[in-house]
C-alpha cells in the first residue's frame, strides 16, 4: 500500500500509537491544531530543529527506513545533550513522494519511536506533505535545563583543557565503506563502522551530568567534524586553541580501515562529522573532578588539547610542528 492510497490523515491515524512516553507532560498530543503541553517547574526551555533530505543526509541505498528515523531524532537529541539539557517533546514533519510504501514510513516512525522511548521523549505532532521526488524529514525538539546550567559555546578561556567523549571518525569511516564497497575488511569491523554512521548515539548519558558539575566552560556536539566544532567554540569565545593529533581518540576499527585504504583516521575525525560525540572545555582546577565523573560513568574520553589566546590562532600539533587548522567540516552550500 502506498501513502497516496490512504492520504495524509489516514497516515496520521496509522502512526499515532506509542508516541507518548511521558503522558503527564502532555495535555493534548496529535489530533488537534497544536499540541498542548504542561511545563515543568522553573526550568528553562531548549528548542532545536534539524532537517534531513534524501541523498543529501542519508541514502536508502544502504540505510533502512528504521535507521533513517533513528538518525533523524538522534541528531536533535545530540543538540539537547550539548546544552546539558533533557529532551521532552518532538514534532515531526515529512515531505513524502506519493509512491512511497506506507509500511516503509511506519518503519521510519518506529525508528524514531524506539529512540524516543529510551529517553522519555513524546512525539506530539507534526505535518505530512507531498514532495516531487525525495523524502524530507524535519524534527523539531523541545528540551529543558535548570536555570543557569545551560552550557554555551562562548565560555572557553585561555588555559582550559579540551576534551572529547568517545572515539572520533567512526561515522566518516562507515560512510567511506558504503561509498567504497569493494574494500576487503573483516565483517565485524565493517559492521561496527557502518552502524556508527547509521545509528549514532546522542550523549544524553553525559551532557546533563557535565552541566551539573558547573566546571565545563564551553561545549559543542560533533556533528560536522572536530575541526569545525572546536573552531565554533573558539570563535564564540574569542580564543585560539591547540589540538594534538596524537591525542584524538581513534577506534581500532577506524585505524584498521585507515591502514588498509591509506586514509588518515585523524582526518576523518577532524573533518568527517556525524560522530555526535561531545567536545568541551574545562577549567584547569576542574579537570580532576571531570575526569573522575567520566570514569565513574564509564565514559571513554580524551584530552585533546588546550585553549590558547586569540592571537595564537587555531592550530593542530603534529610531528611536523604546529599546522594551521582549517575549519573544515560539512557546509551545505560550499561543499
Amino acid at each position: 500500500m502506498k501513502i497516496k492510497d490512504i492520504g495524509e490523515f489516514g497516515f496520521i491515524k496509522l502512526i499515532n500509537k506509542g508516541l507518548i512516553n511521558n503522558p503527564e507532560a502532555v495535555v493534548q498530543g496529535i489530533g488537534d491544531d497544536t499540541a498542548v503541553l504542561a511545563p515543568s517547574g522553573k526550568n528553562q526551555l531548549l528548542f532545536t530543529t534539524d532537517m534531513m533530505v534524501e541523498e543529501v543526509h542519508f541514502s536508502l541505498r544502504y540505510a533502512t527506513y528504521r535507521q533513517v528515523g533513528h538518525k533523524a531524532l538522534a541528531v536533535n537529541l545530540s543538540d539537547i545533550a550539548a546544552m546539558g539539557g533533557k529532551p521532552t517533546h518532538a514534532v515531526v514533519s515529512l515531505g513524502v513522494p506519493p509512491e512511497r510504501a506506507v509500511e516503509d514510513l511506519q518503519e521510519l516512525y518506529r525508528g524514531m519511536a524506539d529512540l524516543a522511548a529510551r529517553f522519555g521523549v513524546n512525539i506530539v505532532g507534526g505535518d505530512t506533505v507531498k514532495t516531487a521526488g525525495q523524502l524530507v524529514i524535519n524534527v523539531a525538539l523541545l528540551g529543558e535545563v535548570a536555570p543557569g546550567r545551560a552550557i554555551y559555546r562562548s565560555g572557553a578561556e585561555e588555559g582550559d583543557y579540551i576534551l572529547v567523549t568517545g572515539t572520533l571518525g567512526d561515522s566518516a569511516a562507515g560512510l567511506y565503506l558504503f561509498q567504497n564497497q569493494d574494500v576487503e575488511l573483516a565483517q565485524e569491523i565493517g559492521d561496527t563502522l557502518r552502524k556508527r554512521h547509521l545509528e549514532p548515539e546522542p550523549r544524553l548519558d553525559i551532557g546533563p551530568l557535565l552541566a551539573e558539575t558547573g566546571l565545563v566552560t564551553a561545549i559543542n556536539d560533533i556533528s560536522d567534524g572536530l575541526a569545525r566544532e572546536i573552531s565554533e567554540i573558539c570563535e564564540a569565545s574569542g580564543v585560539g586553541c591547540r589540538l594534538i593529533d596524537k591525542k584524538i581518540p581513534i577506534s581500532e576499527e577506524a585505524r584498521v580501515l585507515g591502514e588498509i585504504t591509506g586514509h588518515s583516521p585523524v582526518e576523518w575525525a577532524l573533518n568527517g562529522g556525524e560522530d555526535f560525540q561531545l567536545v568541551f572545555t574545562v577549567e584547569p582546577d576542574g579537570l580532576d573532578e571531570i575526569e573522575e565523573t567520566l570514569r565513574k560513568r564509564g565514559v571513554a574520553y580524551g584530552i585533546v588539547g588546550v585553549i590558547t589566546s586569540l592571537e595564537q590562532g587555531i592550530g593542530l600539533v603534529t610531528e611536523k610542528g604546529i599546522q594551521p587548522l582549517a575549519k573544515g567540516g560539512y557546509d551545505h552550500f560550499s561543499g
